[in-house]
């Protein structure tokens, strides 16, 4: 068990990787009575290609969500199981990993050793599958509308060409109609295995009690004997489509612009991922965040009621999103794309937001939530939690900020608009 300080506070990291290849992280925070844990298996929507043993699998899209789903299956609901100590579990699928979590403050030990048993074993039937099929397709009407989640969906979709980004997490009709037992059961084989997993726990806990319940109750989980690979296509750097309209149930129209750049432009900056992600949050939340000049003063021409922008990361690519609520859709479209041809900052901008993103790293240890998916974030971006993020911020360097700036951002522009049905 290694110790790391967590920016020279007085909260630590113990970490540990057991002979499973299980990682393992634990913080505990000695001033609260609740307490964090989460078993992530990354394994998630992007999935869409793998090898196993060299033979090429195409999975359905919606399967790591679908696999989610199917992991409640059990004699002893987790739900009930839970609620008896008063505790939130639940379970969530992203592009890039699947996470069953729960949240409370009394009966840790209990809670640990059911989450850690849980995961270990899948034990369903045709029967199940299919109902649990009529469920996810329910759920994945609703979405369809929803104009906010289409938006949000057609934005990736048409943005990326081949990578699986651009699909839905939840999965197509067609994929959600066509997923059996079988492929259910070849996932949960070959991605729920301890290498494959990081178990993260916060809050008010005793690390040492932490790693010794982990070790007891998956030390028999065994590495995957299996040689598994994702397969990647090479993603080009222009969008998938450069222009849709949508007609939906809205009274007001809602727009998207994405723009997508390569990562190999930042390459001769000779900076790390994680300062690079500072660097670029740095620049588009001093040009249109919610305190930025430019926002206040598009309200003001009431461009939009309402804005935000999302930045987003595959392997290979960024994606800065924007998004809007706007009867001047087009106006505001023309305003933003001159805006970002032409964007100026400058130094004071650049240290002020330097001060909050390290005032964001101080408030994050009041909440073992926060921590949890700061350490989880962390190890699917960078491989590791970095325990000294103010030290990094705070040298960050102004010239460096201009030359990424410099770098053509907004060449690869994909624009979506959600307009009212027509009369």
């Amino acid at each position: 068990m290694k110790k790391y300080q967590i920016n020279n506070f007085k909260e630590n990291v113990y970490y540990e990787k057991l002979k499973n290849g299980l990682k393992i992280y634990v913080v505990e925070v000695k001033n609260k009575h609740n307490f964090s844990a989460m078993l992530s298996v990354k394994f998630g929507g992007c999935f869409e290609k793998v090898k196993i043993n060299n033979k090429e699998y195409k999975l359905k899209t919606g399967i790591a969500h679908f696999l989610e789903h199917k992991m409640f299956e059990r004699k002893d609901d987790p739900f009930k199981f839970y609620q008896k100590f008063g505790t939130d579990v639940n379970a969530s699928t992203s592009n890039d990993y699947t996470g069953y979590y729960f949240i409370g403050n009394k009966s840790f030990e209990k809670s640990l050793k059911y989450l850690l048993n849980w995961i270990e074993t899948l034990d369903i039937n045709d029967k199940q599958v299919e109902k649990e099929r009529g469920i996810i397709l329910e759920e994945a009407s609703m979405y369809k509308d929803n104009p906010d989640r289409v938006l949000y969906n057609k934005v990736k979709e048409n943005t990326f060409k081949v990578d699986p980004y651009k699909n839905k997490v939840i999965g197509t009709d067609e994929d959600i109609k066509t997923i059996s037992k079988d492929d259910l059961e070849l996932c949960f084989n070959n991605f729920y295995t301890p290498d494959n997993m990081t178990l993260i726990v916060t809050g008010n806990v005793k690390p040492k009690k932490v790693f010794e319940i982990a070790k007891e109750n998956l030390s028999k989980l065994k590495k995957n004997k299996n040689k598994v690979e994702k397969v990647t296509e090479k993603e080009p750097d222009e969008v998938a489509k450069e222009y849709e309209e949508i007609r939906m149930n809205v009274e007001t129209p809602k727009v998207a612009v994405s723009y997508k750049i390569n990562k190999n432009k930042f390459k001769d900056l000779n900076i790390s991922s994680f300062e690079l992600d500072v660097y670029l949050h740095s620049l588009i939340n001093i040009s249109l965040g919610s305190t930025s000049k430019i926002r206040e003063k598009w309200l003001k021409k009431g461009l939009f009621t309402s804005s935000f922008y999302r930045i987003s990361e595959t392997e290979s690519h960024y994606t800065i999103e924007f998004y809007a609520t706007t009867n001047k859709e087009k106006e505001l479209i023309k305003n933003l794309e001159a805006y970002l041809k032409d964007l100026q900052i400058d130094e004071d901008s650049f240290e002020r937001e330097k001060k909050l993103w390290i005032a964001g790293e101080v408030k994050l240890v009041d909440s073992p939530l926060n921590i949890l998916y700061s350490i989880l974030d962390d190890v699917l971006d960078y491989g590791d939690y970095i325990t000294d993020k103010i030290s990094k911020i705070k040298s960050l360097d102004f010239q460096i900020l201009e030359k990424l700036k410099a770098k053509n951002l907004f060449e690869n522009e994909a624009i979506v608009k959600i307009l009212p049905n027509k009369k």
